[in-house]
C-alpha cells in the first residue's frame, strides 16, 4: 500500500482526528496513529507509527545516544534549573557586590558632609565618666542597653556577698558596678547615642 504524503503542521481543527497514512516502519500495512520524535535534535519533526511499532520505538529510543559523559552531565545540569542562566551566590559577584555596597556608604557619607576619617572620630568618641563605667561592667564598648542591662545583672548574681561569703574585694567590686549602671542609666549622652544607633539601624 503506497503511504499517503500529510503534512501534520498543516492540521485544521475539522480534519479526522484518526490517522488514514500508513505506518513509518516499512511493510506495515496498519495505520499510523501515533507520532515520536525523529532525534533529540529535532523533537518537532516525527515518525507515525501504529501501535505496536510505536511501543517498539519507544523501548528503544535513547535520547543520550551518542552523547559523552561531559555532554550528558551538561544536559543534567542544565534540566535542573530547566535550562535558564544561573550564577553562583559567592565567591567573585559576591565581592563585586559587596565593594559597591562599601562605595554606596562611602559616597552617601560624603554628600552628608562626613567623610570616612570623621566617621570613625565620632564613633570613638566617648566622655570619660562614661568610657570608665563601660569599661567597670567589662565591657569593651558601648553596646546596646539589652546588653549593658544583661551583663549588670549578671555581675550583680557573680558578686553578690551570698555568693562570695562577704569577701571584702567582691563587695567593692560590686560597689563600682552599682555605680558605673546608675551612670550610664542616667546619660545623656548614652540614652542620644542609643536612641541614635535603634533610629538608623
Amino acid at each position: 500500500m503506497k503511504k499517503t504524503a500529510f503534512d501534520h503542521h498543516l492540521e485544521t481543527p475539522w480534519d479526522s482526528k484518526k490517522r488514514q497514512n500508513c505506518c513509518d516502519v516499512k511493510g506495515c500495512p496498519d495505520a499510523g496513529e501515533f507520532r515520536a520524535p525523529k532525534s533529540r535534535l529535532n523533537l518537532n519533526s516525527y515518525y507515525w507509527f501504529c501501535l505496536n511499532h510505536v511501543r517498539e520505538y519507544n523501548a528503544k529510543w535513547n535520547y543520550c545516544k551518542d552523547m559523552g559523559i561531559e555532554e550528558v552531565d551538561n544536559l543534567r545540569r542544565n534540566d535542573a534549573v530547566w535550562g535558564k542562566p544561573t550564577w553562583p551566590l559567592n565567591g567573585a559577584s559576591q565581592g563585586t557586590y559587596a565593594h559597591r555596597m562599601d562605595e554606596l556608604g562611602k559616597a552617601w557619607q560624603n554628600f552628608a558632609g562626613k567623610d570616612e576619617a570623621q566617621a570613625k572620630q565620632s564613633q570613638k568618641y566617648i566622655p570619660e565618666p562614661e568610657r570608665q563605667a563601660i569599661h567597670d561592667l567589662g565591657l569593651q564598648s558601648l553596646e546596646s542597653w539589652k546588653i549593658i542591662k544583661k551583663r549588670y545583672l549578671e555581675l550583680v548574681k557573680e558578686l553578690h556577698p551570698d555568693t562570695n561569703g562577704g569577701l571584702k574585694s567582691a563587695e567593692d567590686r560590686l560597689k563600682k558596678v552599682n555605680l558605673a549602671y546608675s551612670l550610664l542609666k542616667k546619660s545623656t549622652f548614652v540614652k542620644e547615642t542609643l536612641q541614635e544607633t535603634e533610629l538608623t539601624s
